[in-house]
This record gives structure tokens, sequence and C-alpha cells, in this order.
């Protein structure tokens, strides 16, 4: 009889239709379980999926991504946080590093950096 592994689960919220793709590619190379959303109404409805993972984009096209990591903290959810972005705004990295998430990556992605930060098993690529 096989053992049944139960794969790591991971949300991701990007809207960027190439870096979601390719992140989900990558995420599913690595054994991950994958639930997907573009938008921030999007992301805070999957959470009802119970991810051990957030990858998480601020700027999403219906508002800001932090809203979903201050939903994700204030429910005390055991979630791992990876906040990524492209934005130079001192403030507003400051603000989010408050709400702190695992860890928080400039755009373009290290995904040495991601996959350490979710502490995603078994990384192979």
């Amino acid at each position: 009889m096989r053992e049944v592994v139960e794969r790591f689960r991971i949300l991701l919220v990007e809207d960027d239709l190439a870096s979601h793709e390719m992140l989900r590619r990558i995420l599913v190379r690595l054994g991950c379980e994958v639930t997907s959303a573009v938008t921030v109404a999007g992301g805070l409805a999957m959470l009802d999926t119970n991810p051990q993972g957030v990858i998480l984009d601020l700027m999403l096209p219906d508002g800001d991504g932090e809203t979903i990591l201050r939903k994700i903290r204030s429910d005390h959810r055991p979630i791992r946080v990876a906040v990524t972005t492209g934005d130079g705004d001192l403030d507003r990295l400051r603000r989010v590093g408050e709400l702190q998430p695992e860890v928080l990556i400039r755009k373009p992605i290290n995904l040495d950096e991601l996959v350490q930060g979710l502490k995603i098993p078994r990384y192979t690529l």
C-alpha cells in the first residue's frame, strides 16, 4: 500500500499572469498543492482552503494585499506568509513589516528566499 503524503498547501495571490503562472508551475514542481487568486477579494475567499503558506503580492487590482495579511494575523491563523512587491515606498514596507510576514521579498523574486521563508518541504529544484 502506498503511503499518502500530504502536500504543502499554498495560496498564491498574484495578479501579474506571467508571474502567477511561473510561480504556480514552480510550486507544483516542488510538490505543493496550489490554490490561487488574482484579487484581494479572491484571496480572502480562498483563505477557507486552509493554506499552510500564502504568497501575497501587495498591489492587486481591487486593493492592497496588506488586507489579506492583516486578516490572517487578526484571525490568528497558523499560516506562513511571503509578501512579494515591486513597491519601494519605505513607509508602506514598514507597515507591512509590522504585520510580521515570515519574509518580505522585493521583486524580482528570489526563489530560495521564498522557499526558505515559507519552509516548503522537499525543496528539489
